[in-house]
């Protein structure tokens, strides 16, 4: 870890805490400013330090406090004005959890937000419907660790998950409890792979009984499901996420920006 450290103040005593330290960096400096917000030393309706002050404040890189600053807004608490600065909006986390994305990293950052409470793993064959639903060869034996993501504060499961992982990372499922990383990292970190390429799918769906009682959420309500595919070096599926999110706990940005080539009017 990073040698910065966040100052030992009455406020930031949960991130500075030895239950908190293994998390990463930012995101115990976003704890250390929620705290401020929800004692009222930044109000909501203020404005935030500038990432300067903020940086000489906890002593880390801008490019932290930047990274805690996504971390507070995918909770709903702050939001950013071009021009304005970073503005309080709530004293409290949101239920709901508003994603962006426009980098595989920022899939890292969604996972250290919502950690994953295991369930289940086991080993599975997938049969035709599971195959089509995943988008995956029929027959295929994957890894399968199945389970809920919590946001920290929120009284019901953020979604339900499923992960299948190719069987020759096998070693990454022994004994797994809650998982506050990405698996497919574990991947590149323990087998020396690099994930080059992640497939997303977004469709809506309602929920069974049985996923809606898991998520404390009503039967057959709106729900949005999630699958993404990740591929290695040669585009080998090595891993595969089912997310099952009732539709009132999760929206999803996706940022979109001209190449340079768009036509012209003649």
């Amino acid at each position: 870890m990073s040698t910065d450290y966040i100052p030992s103040r009455r406020s930031d005593t949960r991130a500075a805490s030895s239950s908190s330290i293994r998390q990463p960096l930012y995101v115990q400096v976003a704890h250390a400013i929620a705290d401020r917000i929800s004692s009222g030393t930044y109000p909501v309706g203020s404005l935030l330090p500038t990432e300067e002050k903020l940086c000489q404040v906890f002593r880390v890189s801008r490019h932290t406090v930047r990274q805690a600053y996504q971390h507070l807004r995918n909770q709903g608490l702050i939001s950013a004005r071009k021009g304005v600065g970073t503005r309080v909006e709530a004293k409290a986390p949101n239920v709901g959890y508003s994603h962006s994305t426009q980098s595989i990293s920022d899939l890292l950052h969604y996972a250290q937000g919502a950690p994953l409470k295991v369930r289940k793993v086991e080993e599975a064959r997938v049969d035709t419907r599971i195959a089509e639903r995943i988008g995956c060869r029929s027959g295929r034996t994957w890894l399968r660790v199945s389970g809920v993501r919590e946001i920290p504060g929120a009284n019901e499961p953020h979604c339900l998950t499923e992960i299948y992982i190719d069987p020759a990372y096998g070693e990454l499922v022994r004994d797994l409890g809650a998982v506050e990383d990405a698996l497919w990292m574990r991947i590149e970190q323990q087998f020396g792979e690099v994930i080059v390429e992640v497939e997303q799918i977004i469709t809506a769906t309602k929920l069974t009984k049985d996923e809606a009682g898991l998520l404390g959420s009503e039967d057959d309500s709106a729900a949005l499901r999630i699958i993404r595919r990740y591929y290695a070096t040669g585009r080998r599926l090595v891993e595969i996420s089912a997310n099952l999110y009732p539709a009132s706990r999760f929206s999803h940005l996706i940022t979109l920006r001209r190449d340079g080539t768009w036509p012209t009017t003649p």
